[in-house]
């Protein structure tokens, strides 16, 4: 409302309009004509105004009833204000008599046609009556008055929205924005409404978005998914720009465009638009946090640990850099120090789930079962719905001979996702190992080589169980694959070359005991399983 109570300036402005009024005919208002009547009346210049003043308290009260009858007496009483008239018609609103209200809004719009306040305020109107044409109307009007009302075109773009009018609704909110570039808002719901209207311009919009604010990555994602991630090479051609220079967070746009050749798994395209961000701000968590995961999928795990090291350096109260450098420590195979590094980040983070979960898997590689039991379990206890940790814990369990314990998560496992080929293969290497229930240790290695038919470690599993079963053939055929699809694993080569001793195949066992030696230097079994072999 325009009128205010406690402003002087209301006094001032109702007396000079005081001197012209219509003639009062019936309850003061003939709501069905909205022409001024001729009749002028001759009162005391602030005549009226007390009655308004009395009517704005009562409806500052909530009183609106009350509050027309005093309007009503200042319109007797000689006022002719518009702003009478407008807060008359906000009364009956409050009172539900819309038709009247309307009726009134028209007279007040009549007595001052440049109060852009009573225009809108009658669009509005309309719009709660659900009558989008007449606001239209009305909101036309304004903006060929008023073209630089921001706020007036976004209402005028909303209206054809709802009048299915997509083309002139996005027309409207791009020209708010144009007026006034701090209404993000008119561009976000054109791209809302271009997004579900699958619209041509849904690409341009975004590309304004982008413009307006490079920092925003859902803008960037938007934009590059407008056209089935087609746009990346024109965001690259958006990187000159001098607009786009000028900003402080131009770099996002390299780490966004990375981000994107990450999708597309190309890995060191993402490297090159990492680095070119780090050239402009050395300190981006984002561009070091990604180059260290990049790294690490190329297989360059020596950088990979230099970029973390240097993001801790930079943020040493975060675990982004932490974590990273522990796996990259964990694949260059330096597990005591992932250890010190996770146990930093520990010290920080101690209930995070992640620092737990690989303090598990660092302590499992180096044979620290019960640090890692301890470990497992803390960061399956902060997520219990993680298949990881359950997994995890449960080989951990199996090590520590807590049989119970690894049983019940495997069967866990398997009740939750009858495909997990990793739960029925370390089940039945766990039965195998400690010598229970072959049978049941075969059905469920043979499923998990259904599952997943080519995967070295569960071959050798199903050929170890038929090598306890006394079937050196089988045994033979699976654990052969096994090697096929990986020749890394000691205890793969170890494993065929005990089937060999039993096949009596002494020479080409010895082969393939010194190929596992190799890879396990220090395993006393093998040792001994030469040694005694050679002497044959």
């Amino acid at each position: 409302m325009r009128a205010n109570l406690f402003l002087m300036t209301n006094l001032i402005f109702l007396a000079s309009c005081a001197t012209n009024i219509p003639e009062v005919v019936d309850n003061y208002i003939d709501s069905s004509n909205t022409e001024l009547e001729s009749t002028v009346l001759k009162n005391d210049s602030f005549a009226g105004v007390q009655f308004f003043m009395d009517g704005m308290l009562f409806f500052e009260h909530g009183d609106y009833a009350r509050a027309i009858i005093e309007f009503q007496d200042s319109i007797e009483a000689g006022s002719n204000s518009p702003e009478v008239y407008f807060n008359m018609s906000e009364a009956y609103w409050m009172l539900q008599k819309y038709d009247k209200s309307i009726s009134l809004a028209k007279k007040a719009i009549l007595l001052d046609d440049s109060a852009v306040d009573y225009k809108i305020s009658l669009g509005k109107k309309y719009i709660a009556l659900n009558n989008y044409e007449l606001s239209l109307d009305i909101f036309n009007g304004i903006a060929l008055k008023n073209p630089k009302n921001a706020d007036v075109l976004f209402i005028i773009g909303d209206l054809k929205a709802e009048l299915n009018d997509v083309d002139g609704a996005l027309l409207y909110y791009q020209e708010a924005y144009n007026v006034d570039n701090e209404l993000i808002l008119a561009l976000e719901v054109a791209a809302q409404l271009a997004y579900n209207s699958n619209h041509r311009d849904l690409p341009k919009i975004f590309k304004k978005l982008l413009l307006a604010d490079p920092s925003n990555s859902e803008y960037m994602r938007g934009f590059l998914e407008s056209k089935n991630g087609g746009n990346v090479d024109e965001l690259i051609n958006l990187l000159e720009l001098e607009e786009l220079k000028a900003n402080p967070f131009y770099n996002n746009l390299f780490n966004q465009i990375a981000l994107e050749f990450i999708r597309q798994g190309r890995f060191q395209t993402a490297e090159e638009y990492l680095n070119k961000s780090l050239s402009k701000k050395d300190n981006d968590r984002f561009a070091l946090y990604y180059l260290s995961v990049v790294y690490r999928e190329i297989a360059r795990n020596d950088l990979s640990l230099e970029v973390s090291r240097k993001h801790s350096s930079y943020y040493p109260n975060e675990k982004e850099g932490y974590i990273n450098s522990s796996l990259a420590l964990i694949s260059l195979q330096r597990f005591d120090e992932a250890i010190d590094e996770l146990n930093i980040a520990a010290a920080l983070f101690p209930e995070d789930f992640e620092v737990n979960y690989f303090l598990g898997l660092a302590n499992y590689s180096i044979q620290n079962f019960v640090n890692a039991e301890k470990y497992y379990l803390k960061s399956f206890t902060i997520d219990s719905n993680s298949v990881a940790a359950m997994h995890g814990l449960a080989m951990t369990y199996d090590q520590n001979q807590e049989w119970d314990k690894s049983d019940d998560l495997y069967t866990k496992l398997i009740a939750l996702n009858d495909q997990d080929a990793q739960a029925y293969n370390n089940f039945a290497y766990s039965l195998v190992e400690r010598g229970e229930d072959l049978d049941y240790a075969l059905s469920l290695s043979s499923k998990a080589i259904e599952i997943s038919p080519q995967t070295s470690a569960y071959l050798d599993t199903i050929g170890w169980i038929y090598y306890k079963l006394s079937e050196l053939d089988k045994a033979k055929e699976f654990i052969s694959k096994a090697i096929l699809y990986d020749d890394t694993s000691a205890v793969i080569f170890e494993h065929y070359g005990d089937i060999l001793i039993e096949l009596n195949e002494v020479s080409e066992a010895l082969i393939f005991y010194r190929k596992a030696l190799l890879l396990d230097e220090n395993n006393e079994d093998l040792i001994s399983k030469i040694s005694s072999n050679e002497n044959q």
